[in-house]
């Protein structure tokens, strides 16, 4: 399986950032996609895909490289070079986390759009996907994207590369929007949460499989109990997600799609492996 976005550098996880690394491939979840939010979260997720190759001899991680919504307002003349600069990692697979949250606006509206837009134009020029986040910001992000592709002096820009909107908690509408553009969707443990996943479960069934994946976002999203170790770090770990988690994602996923569990697991591995050129790990 593949989670395609965990917050590696959140001061939860990244103390014991291994074990939280092996319990997932343990648990069967292969590969994980390291979530950058900012120059220097981008960077430090990218050293420790590199620093687990190099100790542990297989590519179970990968990292995108990119400024966050909420971070938009460090936005300055040098970070598009910057970011420009660690794309050029081969364990960077992807231009994000960026998008566009206005439901919290640690930026203003002017400083996350003005940040995406570079972003997309980046991605668009370099030809990586994009890890979309988008909270109460549908209109204008679907605004941005159509803004980028628009016609500049008689002449259409290039095509947008694939986009995922992770961590998906929005509409029916919304997601049916996304769809019929061609993009992907990332579901979380939001899904098996019994009243805040109770709207997800509702719309998922009408979303084509060959669309989704699957994620924990953690240490965000959680939604189950800690059995495993001792009781001091099960309270430490007690409302925290793991990318071991993702599992547990599918097995609901394949429940309210009434789709086999393997079929789910083979799928969204597949579109996941595809969308961000996943480099094979060799008998899986």
């Amino acid at each position: 399986m593949v989670d395609i976005g965990i917050n590696i550098t959140h001061k939860a996880l990244r103390p014991n950032w291994k074990d939280v690394v092996r319990r997932a491939v343990d648990a069967g979840v292969h590969k994980i996609v390291l979530t950058g939010t900012s120059v220097e979260t981008s960077r430090e997720s990218l050293a420790l895909a590199h620093e687990w190759q190099n100790t542990e001899g297989t590519p179970n991680l990968v990292a995108t490289v990119g400024v966050h919504p909420h971070e938009a307002k460090s936005w300055n003349e040098t970070t598009l070079g910057q970011l420009r600069e660690l794309l050029e990692d081969p364990l960077a697979v992807a231009v994000g986390e960026c998008g566009l949250d206005y439901h919290r606006n640690f930026s203003s509206n002017d400083d996350q759009i003005l940040a995406f837009r570079e972003q997309v134009r980046l991605a668009q020029t370099l030809g990586y996907p994009i890890f979309v986040h988008e909270r109460e910001a549908h209109g204008d992000l679907l605004k941005v994207l159509d803004e980028v592709v628009s016609s500049e002096g008689g002449k259409l820009a290039a095509p947008l590369p694939k986009i995922v909107v992770h961590c998906f908690t929005g509409t029916q509408a919304e997601a049916s929007t996304y769809i019929s553009r061609g993009y992907y969707i990332g579901f979380t443990g939001t899904i098996c949460k019994k009243e805040r996943g109770e709207h997800l479960r509702a719309l998922l069934p009408s979303l084509p499989l060959e669309n989704l994946m699957v994620e924990t976002d953690a240490p965000y999203m959680a939604f189950k109990t800690r059995t495993k170790g001792d009781k001091k770090q099960q309270r430490k770990r007690r409302h925290l997600s793991e990318p071991e988690d993702c599992v547990d994602v599918a097995r609901q996923l394949s429940a309210t799609l009434h789709r086999p569990f393997e079929e789910v697991c083979a799928a969204t591995t597949r579109n996941a492996n595809d969308f961000f050129r996943l480099p094979d790990l060799g008998g899986e």
